[in-house]
């Protein structure tokens, strides 16, 4: 732990937002309640599993960071201004450390997908609109989908493959200010976040996130704050769903491709959704979807886009020939000919 510290940076923050390093735990927030100022909680009334071999237990709740308003008022004040610039770190593209007053950025350790060969890398030349409109095309489909009286009164939301979560706090953000959005629990779903395959930085950046909103209420009553719990896999959210019958009205799958191997896709979105819920896919190379939980219907897919040559276009505006995949196959295709026929002159 010690050395990822050395080497990855701030570990932790103050309740105004400046970094610090090496600096194991955190200020609990006076607004929560005990269980949110305690450790991960991971006992049977409030997950459905026992602790695993690494003291990681499915359906936990994340123990969130400290984040003042003031700290948040200054990120805020920042983002859509020009002062405002993502860049490449460790990996990942991050908000800046330092906002232009000097002070550190309360939100610098979200992360998303930083691999410069990615169809969806926000900061490459030909792809750097594929994420901020993709952002666009989830809020309108969720003003279609989710009423108006959820939104407002606490919704639903889960995450599939939410890593670094730099992309889902951009969301939360654009629903909860510029939508008048409640938020009445968060479920995000990572093998990132426990197990052998832990990242110290990705349980970092969800407890940064889970601190963001560690005051946000759907509700006035004391059990009105938004909760957030921590899953590895999308089965391991399928058997608590099924359990517990708290379904999403949003699911998101951004540019989670990892996470959809080996699973049936479409019995996990029926599964994690609730009547009337909307899943919104970021597939690589870009492409984008939404998909309707239909209450008599099922899964129905709402619009499907890809993007090429820098717009959104429908796929059946977009020739199967110029694709990639069509075009080495027609190249494997033209070589085996030409190997055949210089074949058969060398016979004759």
């Amino acid at each position: 732990l010690k050395s990822w510290q050395h080497r990855e940076g701030p570990f932790d923050l103050h309740a105004d937002g400046d970094s610090v390093r090496a600096r194991q735990g955190s200020l609990p927030c006076a607004s929560m309640p005990a269980w949110r100022q305690s450790s991960t909680v991971s006992d049977s009334s409030y997950s459905y599993t026992e602790p695993d071999e690494y003291g990681f237990s499915n359906g936990c709740f994340v123990r969130p960071l400290c984040i003042s308003e003031a700290a948040r008022h200054r990120v805020r004040c920042t983002v859509d201004t020009p002062e405002w610039r993502l860049e490449r770190r460790r990996g990942y593209v991050r908000p800046p450390r330092h906002l232009p007053c000097g002070r550190g950025c309360a939100v610098a350790d979200l992360g998303e997908c930083g691999d410069r060969k990615c169809g969806n890398y926000r900061l490459g030349e030909k792809t750097w609109d594929v994420r901020p409109s993709f952002l666009d095309f989830c809020v309108e489909y969720i003003r279609k989908a989710v009423p108006p009286g959820i939104l407002q009164t606490g919704m639903v939301y889960a995450s599939l493959g939410s890593g670094q979560l730099l992309f889902d706090w951009q969301l939360l953000e654009h629903l909860i200010l510029k939508e008048g959005a409640r938020l009445r629990a968060v479920h995000l779903i990572d093998q990132d976040y426990g197990g052998p395959k832990r990242r110290e930085s990705a349980v970092h950046a969800q407890r940064v996130f889970a601190g963001w909103y560690h005051d946000h209420r759907w509700d006035d009553g004391d059990d009105g704050l938004c909760s957030f719990r921590s899953f590895l896999t999308a089965a391991d959210f399928q058997k608590w769903v099924q359990k517990t019958g708290d379904r999403a009205h949003v699911l998101l799958d951004c540019d989670a491709v990892g996470a959809r191997k080996r699973m049936d896709v479409a019995a996990f979105r029926r599964a994690a959704l609730r009547a009337g819920g909307v899943c919104l896919v970021l597939s690589n190379p870009a492409k984008r979807t939404a998909i309707l939980n239909h209450r008599k219907d099922g899964l129905r897919t709402l619009e499907q886009e890809v993007y090429r040559r820098g717009e959104w276009r429908h796929r059946e505006s977009v020739s199967c020939s110029r694709t990639r995949s069509r075009r080495r196959r027609r190249r494997r295709t033209t070589d085996s000919r030409g190997s055949r026929s210089r074949s058969r002159k060398r016979r004759r």
